[in-house]
């Protein structure tokens, strides 16, 4: 809560220099009635502080002090009113793997918007030097926070607006984790949005649409909804595998994946480049052994094992491969390990599907 304030305090002395800072004579704000009625609570949010100066807390410390006092005051009647009215918009996107990270992403940027969005604020100071107190009255105007609120929206949904246009522009061109990361951060816009509005609605409930522009954010995030939908059901697939036998290099399987896995109702494209996937599926196989058998029967064993990472949750999955045999007659080893690497795609198809599909 303490660097909350300060952030508040921050913001508020870098737009606005204090005023009353070495006043000799007692101002008149020091007088309750009169802080009410100079400032009323339907036109103002006021915040008042008094730090004693003493021995161990130096008159720098006090004023320091006061100050973060006073405006937290300020800070926590927005922040309580702002809760009492809320009614932020859910970007939530139902059905969606993203959904919990989109949500997750949309309270913290809504949390950090309301404990350091507080502008327009003005603070004043005076010593008391015969009691060695610091007296801090901190106060801004709604009619000015307002103001000030309501052309966060107007820019906040133009950024948001640019995004999806450069998030539609990626996915078109198949960048598609670049294109969530537009998303994501088409997310972040709209918290401020939404946070904005909920200001606006707390301090005049009749605050139509021209103020709040819910019609034109409401749009927007169907946009944003839509694009989201369709990055999760165009799902690219990145398949990186490699084959040795008796320490060569062989291509049994390499070729074969990408058309098994869309056989098996994968639904998904394939890529060549791995920054641009969404899955990126490593296999390395090998030829375990050959032994013969009775009747001029030998029979080839293939093991393999596989990760698919997931580029956007960032986890990466082990499936546990079963070893396969492929068997063949008049001793042919070559068509026994080549029956256990078309084996062995099967298994490995089967088990990365699910991971891919969930």
């Amino acid at each position: 809560m303490n660097r909350n304030i300060s952030n508040l305090l921050a913001l508020c002395l870098a737009l606005l220099p204090l005023s009353g800072t070495a006043q000799n004579t007692a101002p008149t704000w020091l007088d309750a009635d009169v802080r009410a009625i100079t400032y009323p609570q339907a036109e103002y949010y006021t915040g008042y502080s008094v730090v004693a100066v003493t021995a161990n807390v130096t008159r720098e410390k006090a004023i320091e002090r006061a100050k973060r006092a006073a405006v937290g005051e300020v800070s926590e009647k927005v922040r309580v009113l702002v809760s009492s009215e809320k009614h932020s918009m859910d970007i939530s996107i139902s059905g969606s793997n993203m959904e919990e990270q989109l949500r997750s992403q949309f309270q913290s940027a809504i949390n950090t918007v309301s404990q350091t969005e507080i502008v327009g604020c003005k603070v004043d100071t005076y010593y008391d030097g015969k009691n060695r107190e610091i007296h801090v009255f901190a106060y801004v105007s709604r009619a000015e926070l307002a103001a000030y609120y309501q052309n966060q929206i107007s820019l906040y949904l133009n950024k948001v607006e640019s995004a999806l246009i450069t998030a539609s522009e990626l996915a078109q061109k198949g960048v598609k984790i670049k294109a969530r990361k537009q998303c994501e951060e088409v997310a972040r816009h709209f918290a401020t949005v939404a946070y904005a509005q909920d200001l606006l609605t707390a301090i005049d409930a009749q605050s139509g649409d021209a103020t709040l522009q819910q019609q034109r954010s409401e749009s927007l995030r169907n946009t944003l909804v839509q694009t989201l939908t369709d990055l999760e059901n165009s799902i690219y697939v990145y398949v990186e595998c490699s084959e040795t036998v008796n320490g060569q290099t062989v291509v049994h399987m390499a070729d074969r994946l990408p058309g098994l896995l869309t056989e098996q109702g994968c639904g998904c494209n394939f890529t060549g480049l791995q920054e641009e996937a969404d899955y990126v599926v490593k296999v390395n196989a090998h030829l375990a052994r050959c032994t013969d058998a009775p009747n001029n029967v030998t029979f080839c064993y293939a093991a393999a094992t596989a990760s698919v990472y997931n580029a956007h949750t960032q986890k990466t999955l082990m499936p546990k491969i079963p070893e396969t045999k492929g068997g063949w007659t008049n001793r042919n080893r070559a068509k026994a390990t080549e029956e256990a690497f078309d084996e062995l795609a099967g298994k490995i198809v089967e088990k990365v599907i699910p991971m891919i599909k969930n």
